[in-house]
């Protein structure tokens, strides 16, 4: 019978020559069962890959993690803070000013878009419509922060125009269904914001008044009950 001191080294000395290895190869290499199998590597410290299905195992030893706390070797993807969802938070809670999908999945290497909206939904993260969705901490005074900077990015030209619900054109009509048809999510909020990054900066009066002229409202219930 392997005595631990063997099974630790038994476990440890195949990732020097192969930097990952798969749950399926460690169990055939250690003899053991899985239960002890994780055991003796949560006593050493080891990464799951945050891609390709958590199926790849690496050691502190191995993965030379960058500044953002990421490494990969080949097409397989570790995060010195664990799963993909983790990640996304610890991205999203420091960033400067939020993160667009693009921006992460850039940054993380592989599409995460599946995972916003339900981390958004949960309260982990939140999200604001600029040109299109943003996510942001939760915490309020630094996510006030991370708004103020994304909306200084998204700042219109000096010689964008207020447009109060009287002065409000077809153009400005015309940005506004359009917005809301791609997003029927959206609330009136959202197509202030929509608009805004088109350089026409309208009153939540405005849009209101264009919603109810029209029954929108009631119209985007009905498409979403």
């Amino acid at each position: 019978m392997r005595t631990f001191t063997f099974l630790v080294d038994d476990l440890i000395a195949p990732f020097f020559e192969k930097k990952v290895l798969t749950k399926a190869e460690l169990l055939d290499i250690s003899g053991c069962s899985n239960m002890t199998l994780f055991r003796r590597l949560s006593e050493h410290g080891y990464f799951t890959s945050y891609n390709l299905n958590s199926r790849y195992y690496t050691i502190p030893e191995i993965a030379r993690f960058d500044n953002n706390g990421l490494w990969h070797y080949r097409q397989i993807r570790f995060s010195k803070y664990g799963t993909l969802k983790a990640t996304i938070q610890h991205f999203v809670d420091r960033s400067e000013m939020g993160y667009s999908v693009n921006e992460l999945n850039r940054m993380l290497g592989v599409r995460v878009s599946s995972l916003l909206l339900p981390l958004s939904n949960k309260g982990v993260i939140t999200r604001e419509y600029f040109n299109g969705w943003y996510y942001f901490t939760t915490d309020p005074v630094q996510r006030e922060q991370q708004i103020e900077r994304r909306h200084v990015r998204f700042a219109p030209s000096k010689t964008a125009k207020v447009i109060l619900p009287q002065e409000l054109d077809d153009k400005s009509k015309i940005e506004a269904l359009v917005g809301l048809v791609k997003n029927p999510e959206f609330e009136l909020k959202d197509v202030c914001s929509y608009l805004k990054t088109r350089g026409i900066i309208v009153t939540l009066t405005a849009v209101k008044e264009l919603f109810d002229r029209y029954d929108l409202l009631k119209k985007k219930d009905v498409r979403n009950s």
